[in-house]
């Protein structure tokens, strides 16, 4: 059984659900699972992280990314469930502009992140 990658995001978010997908397995793949694992990640606006960020951490103000774990054991159908991650799209394209990178390159940095959070 292959990886589960849920994705969720707004009409006009302006990214590839592939490469997405390319990455996020890239970085289950770096922590160790290879297989049998779902993961779902949510693009929302700044408004959305920031009330998250506020409501789940009681920090005021954007985040980055946010980590919200579920399991690292595999349920009775053989797949782990990690979780959720939560990346703002206005803050990735941001940074991707500030910093002269390809948004790609910083979203690869922040999926790891991410897996990172739900793995502690």
């Amino acid at each position: 059984m292959k990886n589960i990658i849920l994705i969720k995001h707004p009409k006009n978010w302006g990214l590839e659900e592939k490469i997405i997908s390319k990455l996020v397995n890239r970085a289950l793949v770096n922590k160790g699972y290879e297989k049998n694992t779902e993961l779902s990640i949510y693009f929302v606006g700044r408004v959305k992280a920031k009330k998250l960020n506020i409501k789940y951490r009681k920090m005021d103000y954007i985040p980055q990314v946010l980590g919200f774990p579920m399991s690292k054991v595999a349920d009775k159908d053989g797949y782990t469930r990690l979780g959720d991650i939560v990346i703002c799209t206005q803050k990735l394209k941001y940074e991707a502009r500030y910093f002269k990178k390809n948004i790609n390159e910083i979203l690869d940095q922040w999926l790891l992140h991410g897996v990172e959070n739900l793995l502690k």
